[in-house]
């Protein structure tokens, strides 16, 4: 995350070029009953849950739309639009009762009909799934037994769909819409059962929401149980932070989100302003360790360089205490987080010099170590969080590691990451389940020129593997947990990923705007319970 300078700010707020009409965004911020959103993109594709992976797409997708159950930033399951729902003792099929009387905002019923439909076309390569068609999982058939009730059959146990049907992807479609508007139309004018309707997009510039006024059907752990007090929101595309800060300050937002960590913390001090954070589910921040190159391919120099970094006290001078230092490879939010993992690695400069000299390197000229005529040097391209990257080679320095940073570009990235020219890099990624584990550590996963993987440490073990894919067909939740559990251990043995920082997602609201909460996940942020005073 970036410094924004005083001067910028001024500059982007004499200027606010990107919002096209300045004088209406600042009247409709101060509607009574009117929520202006910033967000940092404007690439948004699709606003169809069943299609997108995209944060941004599901910020709006999130308020549209409900889900089978649901869940809050706390994973705290409740009954959405099903009543109830039990799992088969093999976890290879799911009962669900569902809720009567809801409406989708084309005024046709949901029943199970549409919950058949809606898996259904997820699994169907026509609908071009990019999210959901994985979460879904071993998905055989639904089986509809009534009006308002089914049961969803797998081929294999599926332990985790509870948790899956959470999901924003796994929102709930009006059928009827589909057909109408197709896959295309579908997805630039969703239709859901959700506290907002979709009004209309301009491409790039913003999205229109209103009320559901026949809302109340709200999760048991939602404080506004039926309508929104929030009429209207309007979802402004401002890509640029100091742009977002800016038209904060200016009175033309209400809310923003993923902003720099230092604004955040100057506009909480101002008093006008509320910072709120959430610590996203999925993997942490960290830095995979490439074992196929020296000197990570001993885990010795992996251990050493772990211990060597005083992540507590970097990430508290990077981030003025608003983030935390990450110690697993699974955020604590994610359901299924093993807590053993935050006592691997502790900060120990000592351990770190004897776990060097114990692998044949010894100091040399410059504090740089050197084995074999060699010199201690690891390459760290980084496309993310360059401040942190800096941090991590300074920190290194101290114990003879010279780390050679390169702030690069994705297509440089990717290039490097490919053709197997690196010691370390870094990866985030946000998902609601443990299963994300496959994605960094499974062998299939090791990138290759033509194919752009994540298994940037590039093992490829058998028994790793073999982990991975029991955990993944795990008969029972409980078994699930314990088998993700083993595996998260397995990693911090391994050495193989060091966990640097929390992934947050940041924001910032007027304080007269209240009641905002995170979803599940925490990166998008619920309207539904918003309210504006003063």
């Amino acid at each position: 995350m970036k410094t924004t300078r005083r001067t910028v700010l001024k500059s982007a707020a004499a200027s606010l070029a990107v919002l096209a009409a300045p004088n209406l965004a600042r009247s409709q911020a101060n509607a009574s009953n009117t929520l202006v959103w910033g967000d940092d993109s404007r690439s948004d594709v699709t606003f169809d849950p069943r299609v997108t992976q995209s944060r941004h797409e599901e910020q709006v997708i999130v308020q549209c739309f409900d889900q089978l159950i649901m869940s809050d930033e706390k994973s705290t399951l409740s009954p959405g639009l099903a009543t109830s729902w039990q799992l088969s003792p093999d976890s290879t099929s799911l009962h669900l009762k569902l809720r009567e009387g809801v409406k989708f905002h084309d005024g046709t019923a949901f029943n199970a009909e549409a919950v058949k439909f809606t898996l259904d076309t997820i699994v169907d390569p026509k609908t071009g799934s990019q999210g959901a068609v994985d979460m879904l999982g071993p998905y055989d058939k639904t089986e509809i037994i009534s009006a308002h009730e089914l049961k969803i059959h797998f081929k294999a146990p599926n332990a985790g769909i509870i948790d899956t049907l959470t999901e924003t992807e796994m929102s709930i479609v009006s059928p009827a819409a589909v057909g109408a508007k197709g896959n295309t139309g579908f997805a630039q004018a969703p239709v859901g059962t959700g506290p907002f309707r979709f009004v209309s997009q301009e491409a790039g510039r913003e999205v229109i929401l209103e009320r559901n006024p026949d809302y109340n059907w709200a999760p048991d752990w939602s404080t506004v149980k039926g309508p929104s007090n929030i009429q209207r929101i309007v979802h402004r595309y401002i890509p640029a932070a100091s742009t977002r800060v800016a038209a904060l300050e200016a009175g033309e937002l209400h809310a923003a989100d993923l902003l720099p960590a230092l604004d955040v913390n100057r506009l909480q001090q101002s008093g006008k302003f509320k910072g709120f954070i959430g610590v996203a589910a999925g993997l942490s921040n960290g830095a995979l360790f490439n074992i196929t190159r020296s000197p990570f391919s001993d885990i010795r120099v992996r251990q050493a360089f772990m211990h060597a970094i005083d992540r507590d006290r970097v990430v508290q001078n990077l981030y003025f205490g608003l983030i935390k230092a990450a110690k697993g490879p699974l955020a604590p939010s994610t359901p299924g987080y093993w807590a053993g993992a935050a006592a691997y690695y502790p900060f120990d400069r000592n351990k770190a010099n004897a776990l060097l000299e114990e692998a044949g390197w010894k100091m040399g000229p410059g504090g740089i170590r050197v084995k074999d005529g060699q010199p201690l040097s690891v390459f760290f391209p980084s496309l993310t969080n360059p401040d942190a990257a800096v941090a991590i080679q300074g920190e290194a320095k101290r114990v003879g590691f010279d780390v050679k940073v390169e702030i690069v570009l994705k297509q440089r990235q990717d290039e490097i990451l490919m053709n197997n020219q690196y010691e370390m890099a870094v990866l985030q990624w946000v998902s609601n389940s443990p299963g994300i584990l496959r994605v960094p550590f499974h062998s299939s996963n090791v990138p290759v020129p033509g194919k752009f993987k994540f298994n940037w440490a590039r093992v490829e073990d058998p028994a790793l593997d073999a982990m991975i894919d029991k955990a993944g067909a795990a008969r029972t939740p409980e078994e699930r947990i314990k088998l993700y559990a083993d595996l998260q251990k397995e990693i911090m043995d391994r050495a193989i990923y060091m966990p640097f920082q929390d992934q947050v997602q940041t924001a910032a609201a007027s304080t007269k705007l209240q009641g905002l909460r995170f979803a599940r996940g925490n990166w998008q942020v619920r309207f539904h319970e918003a309210r504006i005073v003063g």
